[in-house]
């Protein structure tokens, strides 16, 4: 089986090919397949799998994404996973971007555009994504408000959960964000990354991510992301942390996001609500995997 390893500021991905390889869709152990391919001890390593497809004829739609998660199961909204995958489709030729350098990528049930920005040769040098509005409301996101230790509190809408004061974004997935006057870099992690994923307040599991403000327009954040664990970088996870930073008077619609592998620019538009997400996508090297 042949596969293309990507990442976005580090946060890494195994793509397969289904619009060169159609068979893959047939298979019916592509989560046992990410186990094994995204093992960084006895596989290829990564983040996540993702299956790129051919739409169907006149959906409007330039390529189909599934993503699936290092432990096997399935993802939703991935920022970093879907730079990447306009990257690969673009210079591959299977895409060619409109004037705008845009196309229209379908992961889910989300229609998500994609702005690429083209180099001298070609080549896919970043992406905007286009993320949608955020959604603020818990019961939406969703969190079980009766599993937690407190009311809501705070102008951005921070709940107490175990030691964290945390504000809930869903970008098609669940964000939980805390504020830190600690620097991040200090937190455990490994510990509170798999209690907060895990608790009993988040019914689909939550990304959890510790931010310090750096100023009205930047941000430091590390993530533990439900279903991968401690990521490097997390596209929707920036996009989440702007969204709460700006609702809480905290930071600015439009922040650089620094993430252990690289910086994101993300801007939540007042006029539109929707978040924009701007990053590099890079290929690593191509492989087969024998299995």
């Amino acid at each position: 089986m042949r596969f293309t390893k990507m990442h976005g500021i580090g946060n890494d991905f195994l793509f397969l090919d289904a619009m060169a390889e159609p068979a893959i869709l047939e298979r019916k152990d592509l989560s046992e397949i990410a186990l094994r391919l995204c093992n960084r001890h006895t596989g290829v390593g990564a983040d996540g799998l993702i299956i790129v497809s051919e739409p169907a004829p006149g959906s409007g739609v330039d390529a189909l994404m599934r993503t699936i998660n290092s432990d096997g199961s399935e993802g939703e909204m991935c920022g970093n996973g879907l730079r990447c995958l306009a990257k690969l489709v673009v210079e591959r030729g299977y895409v060619t971007p409109d004037e705008r350098g845009g196309l229209t990528i379908d992961i889910g049930d989300r229609r998500v555009t994609v702005a690429v920005v083209l180099g001298p040769s070609g080549q896919v040098t970043a992406a905007t994504v286009d993320m949608g509005p955020p959604v603020l409301e818990p019961a939406l996101v969703p969190i079980d408000e009766s599993a937690l230790n407190s009311a809501r509190r705070g102008p951005g809408g921070e709940y107490r959960v175990e030691h964290r004061d945390a504000t809930f974004v869903s970008m098609g997935n669940p964000h939980m964000v805390a504020f830190l006057d600690e620097p991040v870099g200090g937190v455990d992690l490994r510990a509170e990354g798999p209690m907060f994923e895990t608790h009993r307040a988040f019914p689909r599991r939550m990304n959890y991510h510790i931010v310090n403000v750096l100023g009205r327009g930047e941000v430091r954040v590390r993530t533990w992301e439900r279903g991968a664990g401690m990521t490097l970088g997390c596209g929707s996870g920036a996009c989440a942390v702007v969204v709460a930073g700006a609702a809480s008077g905290r930071t600015a619609r439009h922040a650089r996001v620094h993430m252990p592998g690289g910086d994101l620019d993300v801007r939540w538009d007042e006029q539109s609500g929707h978040v924009l997400m701007t990053g590099p996508a890079a290929e690593v090297f191509h492989g087969e995997w024998p299995g």
